[in-house]
C-alpha cells in the first residue's frame, strides 16, 4: 500500500517583514490616523504634523540668507568681478612673494653693513693717534659704512612696510573667498529647512501593507526626526515558527510541504529553513504560500508537515508492531502458534507503519498482540483473519 508520513506540531504565526516607521522631521504630531492592530495598505496616511514650527524655521533661515545676498551685492558693486578678483589675488600674491624676497635680501645687506661698521669701529678705536693719516682714513671709511648702514635700515623698513601691505592684500582676497564659502552652509541650512517643511506637510505614510503591531505616536506630542512612530508587520510574508525536538529534526527537511490551520482556516506552506543552532529545540520556519488578512500574527497555529511518502510497500496497522529492549517485532501464526518475528520499520502514518523487512507476503500477522506470548496457541480460522487489501503491496494476512 501507500503510506504518507507527517509530523503534527504547533507554532507561532510570525511576519517575515517588520518595518519600524520613523518620523521624517522634528515637529509636533497633529493627528495619528491609525491604531495598534489596524490593517493598513502601502501609502495610507499614518500621521500628520503641525507644520507651524517648520514654517517658522524656514522663514528664519531665509532672513540671514537674504541679508547675505544684499551685502554680497553691495560688496560686488564696489569691487571687481570674481574673475578679476582672483586675478588681483594672484597679482597680490606675486607682489607679496617679491616683497618677501626683497626683504630677505635687504636684511642680508643690512647685516653686512652692520658688520662693516662694527669692524671699522674696532679698528678706529684701536688706533692711539686719532689724527694720524691711517686714523683719518679709517674714520672716513667708518662714516661711509655708517651712512650705508642707515640707508640699508631705511630700505629694510620700507621693504617691511611693503611686505606687510602685500601680505594684508592677500588676506583680504582670502577673506572674500571665505565670505563666499560661508554662504554654502547658509544655503544648505535653508534648503534643509525647506525639505523638512515639505516632508512635514506630506505627513507619514505606510511604507508597506500590513498590520500596525505597535504604536508610539501620540497626537500633540513632539516627534523627533528618525524617532520611531509605529511598527508595521507584513501580512503577505508570513511564516509559522515551529520548535522541533531532535527526534523530529531527523524527519523535517527544507522544501517539504505543510498544511497550516488557524482560526478554522487552512493554508498551504513549505518548510523554508531550519535554524543552524539549537537551544532546547531547533526552530524551523514554515512559509505560508498565500497568507491573507485573516491571519492573526502572534497566534498559535497547527502545522502538519509531510515528512515522507512510500508507495507500494508492505504495511501493517501500528497496533501489530511491538517494541522491547531487543527492538521491534510482530507475532505471526505458524502451525497454530504465535511466533515472534523481528522487523524493521520504515515510514509511518497515524494508523499504518511500513514493514521494511521481517514479514513476507502471505504471513499471518496477529493484529492485537497485547495478551499474546510466543508459543501460545492461536486460531488461524479464516473467519478470525483479515486479508490485506490488494493495494497493500505484498498482501500479508493479518489476524486479530
Amino acid at each position: 500500500g501507500d503510506i504518507s508520513q507527517s509530523l503534527s506540531t504547533t507554532g507561532t504565526l510570525t511576519s517575515g517583514q517588520t518595518i519600524v516607521v520613523p518620523s521624517p522631521v522634528t515637529a509636533p504630531l497633529a493627528e495619528v490616523k491609525v491604531e495598534a492592530g489596524q490593517i493598513v495598505n502601502a501609502g495610507d496616511l499614518l500621521a500628520t504634523f503641525d507644520t507651524e514650527p517648520l514654517e517658522r524655521a524656514y522663514r528664519q533661515g531665509l532672513c540671514p540668507l537674504m541679508r547675505w545676498f544684499a551685502a554680497s551685492a553691495a560688496y560686488e558693486s564696489g569691487q571687481l568681478q570674481k574673475s578679476d578678483a582672483l586675478t588681483a589675488s594672484d597679482s597680490a600674491q606675486a607682489r607679496f612673494n617679491d616683497a618677501a624676497a626683497n626683504l630677505n635680501n635687504l636684511a642680508v645687506q643690512k647685516d653686512k653693513a652692520s658688520a662693516a661698521v662694527n669692524s671699522l669701529t674696532a679698528q678706529y678705536e684701536a688706533l692711539a693717534d686719532k689724527q694720524s693719516e691711517e686714523a683719518l682714513s679709517v674714520k672716513a671709511a667708518l662714516d661711509a659704512a655708517a651712512a650705508d648702514l642707515a640707508n640699508q635700515q631705511q630700505a629694510l623698513s620700507a621693504a617691511k612696510a611693503t611686505y606687510d601691505a602685500e601680505k594684508q592684500a592677500v588676506l583680504s582676497d582670502s577673506a572674500k573667498r571665505q565670505l563666499e564659502l560661508a554662504q554654502v552652509p547658509s544655503s544648505l541650512s535653508v534648503q534643509s529647512a525647506k525639505e523638512d517643511l515639505a516632508r512635514g506637510r506630506d505627513g507619514v505614510t505606510a511604507p508597506i501593507s500590513g498590520v500596525v503591531t505597535s504604536l508610539s505616536a501620540v497626537p500633540g506630542s513632539s516627534a523627533a526626526a528618525y524617532g520611531p512612530l509605529c511598527t508595521i508587520q507584513s501580512l503577505s510574508d508570513v511564516y509559522v515558527d515551529v520548535a522541533l525536538s531532535r527526534y523530529d529534526l531527523e524527519k523535517v527537511k527544507p522544501g517539504q510541504s505543510a498544511v497550516v490551520t488557524t482560526l478554522g482556516r487552512t493554508y498551504t506552506g513549505t518548510v523554508a529553513s531550519i535554524d543552524a543552532m539549537a537551544t532546547a529545540y531547533v526552530h524551523a520556519k514554515v512559509q505560508l504560500d498565500a497568507p491573507d488578512g485573516d491571519i492573526k500574527l502572534g497566534l498559535e497555529a497547527n502545522v502538519v508537515i509531510a515528512t515522507g511518502e512510500a508507495k507500494g510497500v508492505l504495511s501493517l496497522p501500528i497496533s501489530a508492531v511491538n517494541t522491547d529492549v531487543s527492538g521491534q517485532f510482530c507475532y505471526v501464526v505458524e502451525n497454530g502458534a504465535a511466533v515472534r518475528r523481528d522487523v524493521k520499520t520504515g515510514l509511518s502514518s497515524d494508523t499504518q507503519v511500513e514493514i521494511a523487512s521481517g514479514i513476507s507476503a502471505g504471513d499471518e500477522v496477529i493484529l492485537n498482540p497485547q495478551d499474546v506470548t510466543e508459543g501460545m496457541a492461536v486460531s488461524s480460522d479464516p473467519a478470525a483473519a483479515a486479508q490485506m487489501p490488494a493495494d497493500a503491496g505484498m498482501g500479508a494476512v493479518m489476524m486479530g
